[in-house]
């Protein structure tokens, strides 16, 4: 049987190379996006809700002013927005709890001192 084809990823060579600290800290930010997410899955549709509701506040009730022909429907356009804003200011919590773990492990600074 032959190694050749066979190659390791990099992932798993990043894992293999953790220390005990770098583990644990990689652990604790996997259960804290974790439960970010699932608080996020809990709350997605109250925060949209609210999200629509300050969208609508800025907008104003204008959007009965369209014309016959339109077939768009602006409570559902805003609606997606609101949906939108809200899983991107989700997906910018987590990245800021990975750039946290991150700066934890040291893999943005160099240690050699």
């Amino acid at each position: 049987m032959s190694d050749s084809g066979i190659s390791i990823s990099p992932r798993f060579n990043g894992a293999a190379t953790l220390t005990a600290r770098s583990a644990e800290i990689q652990a604790r930010v996997d259960n804290a996006m974790k439960r970010m997410n699932d608080h996020f899955e809990r709350c997605e549709p109250a925060l949209t809700q609210s999200r629509y509701r300050d969208l609508l506040t800025k907008q104003g009730n204008a959007p009965e002013l369209k014309p016959s022909h339109a077939h768009e429907n602006p409570q559902e356009r805003m609606m997606k927005a609101a949906r939108q804003w809200v899983r991107f200011d989700h997906l910018n919590r987590l990245n800021k709890i990975r750039n946290v773990g991150e700066r934890m492990i040291g893999k943005d600074r160099v240690l050699e001192r």
